[in-house]
């Protein structure tokens, strides 16, 4: 019963423990293209090698969040991170989750609280 706040919550705990122990060299690197992301919805996040998660986000195609930009990068850019340093680890979201993505990506970022992320009320 995805429905339930125990079950969302459970889901998202889930997801949140997924991507912080995703190995930084299982992330997918940056790239123009970011050929290696998934096409398909999910939660995502931006990964330091060192720092750890950055930003915690959401999307209907992974992939083409990325191909068309992200604020996370270029805030990376401005922190002067090596790119080389900043990987990005994918939980795809099976059907029964996609409606309820938002839900998801507030609760990780309320426990998780990423630096690049704007404060969630």
């Amino acid at each position: 019963m995805p429905d339930s706040a125990d079950a969302i919550n459970a889901e998202a705990l889930r997801i949140l423990k997924l991507l912080e122990e995703m190995p930084f060299d299982a992330c997918c690197p940056l790239t123009r293209e970011f050929s290696e992301l998934p096409p398909r919805p999910g939660i995502y996040a931006v990964k330091h090698k060192t720092q750890g998660i950055l930003y915690i986000g959401k999307s209907g195609s992974v992939k083409g969040r990325f191909k068309g930009g992200h604020k996370a990068l270029g805030w990376a850019v401005m922190d002067r991170l090596d790119p080389d340093d900043v990987r990005i680890a994918v939980a795809v979201l099976s059907l029964q989750w996609i409606r309820l993505s938002l839900q998801l990506e507030q609760i990780i970022i309320r426990q998780l609280v990423p630096p690049y992320n704007v404060r969630v009320n």
